[in-house]
């Protein structure tokens, strides 16, 4: 769960805190407003929330020349453009943070908008319903894809479940039997060649934000090209791993009728979805917060490639 924790303030005369206050220009009625610092954690970069006291704004800065995960070479002032303009570009479709300002002068900074409520994995912690929510997310993402529609590389998802694997260092005889199992979903039509659209690329819990409406944020990870069930998979696979995931069944066939237009694209969008289940999972076994889950979640991904594709 994200946790903000103050870790300062920045008055006028901060190069940072008056570029700032530049971006937000005509909201601030006191140029000279001082600016509380909070960091916001976990997360791949260093994130802050910058919110000015008198004006009662909050920004987001999220620094791409400061990563804080395993990936660190990388050019972060393209990451920074990229995210940028996909923001831009996406809100045409679906809420997003709006996107304010970029520096590479300072860690490449990408600024967007404060979003204030909860998430869906506060709300999942917290033991209160979801059907309303994922509803909302099924929506946005139902939206998102339709409006992004192209062709679908088939060959990407394939190539990075390999990339999974190779980071979760599996030996010899758990990376064959894998490789047997995506052999088996290579050679079926059950990931059929849909056509392709712009995934959001993270989809988890973490990243849906509900304060009346629905809001998405975080899409470095977001893809072009990419089979639609990527998505509803790695959110499947988050909600079953999560604690408090009870009703994580029901939840998943929730998410997928509300996605689905119809009876008979329900059924094929939940018979492919076990292959982008098992990707979630091996996205989470990776991680070393999750160290003591990991054999579970390699089962759980294995026992969902081998569900499928018959």
């Amino acid at each position: 769960m994200s946790i903000e924790r103050a870790v300062g303030r920045l008055e006028a005369g901060d190069v940072f805190r008056d570029w700032l206050a530049g971006v937000l220009w005509d909201r601030l009625p006191e140029p000279d407003d001082e600016a509380r610092v909070y960091r916001i954690e976990p997360a791949s970069h260093v994130v802050c929330r910058y919110e000015f006291i008198d004006a009662g704004i909050s920004v987001i800065g999220k620094f791409f020349g400061a990563p804080t995960g395993a990936k660190t070479r990388y050019d972060a002032n393209a990451a920074m453009m990229n995210e940028f303009h996909l923001l831009r570009s996406i809100a045409r479709w679906v809420r997003v943070p709006g996107a304010l300002a970029t520096n590479s002068r300072f860690h490449a900074v990408l600024v967007t908008e404060y979003v204030p409520g909860r998430t869906l994995r506060e709300l999942l912690a917290a033991g209160e319903s979801l059907y309303e929510p994922l509803t909302g997310v099924a929506h946005l993402l139902r939206r998102l894809h339709e409006s992004t529609q192209t062709s679908c590389d088939r060959e990407r998802d394939f190539a990075y479940f390999h990339a999974l694997l190779d980071q979760n260092g599996l030996p010899a005889p758990g990376r064959e039997r894998f490789g047997r199992l995506l052999g088996a979903w290579r050679h079926s039509p059950r990931i059929c060649p849909d056509a392709g659209c712009v995934v959001h690329g993270d989809a988890t819990p973490g990243n849906y934000l509900f304060d009346g409406g629905t809001c998405a944020v975080d899409f470095e990870g977001s893809r072009d090209h990419a089979h639609p069930i990527r998505d509803l998979g790695i959110l499947a696979s988050e909600i079953k791993a999560s604690p408090g995931s009870a009703r994580a069944e029901d939840y998943i066939g929730h998410l997928l009728w509300h996605y689905s237009n119809g009876e008979e694209e329900f059924r094929r969008n939940t018979a492919q979805l076990p292959f982008f289940m098992a990707l979630g999972y091996l996205r989470i076994a990776r991680l070393p917060w999750r160290a003591a889950e990991r054999d579970w979640l390699l089962g759980e991904a294995e026992a969902c490639l081998a569900a499928g594709p018959g």
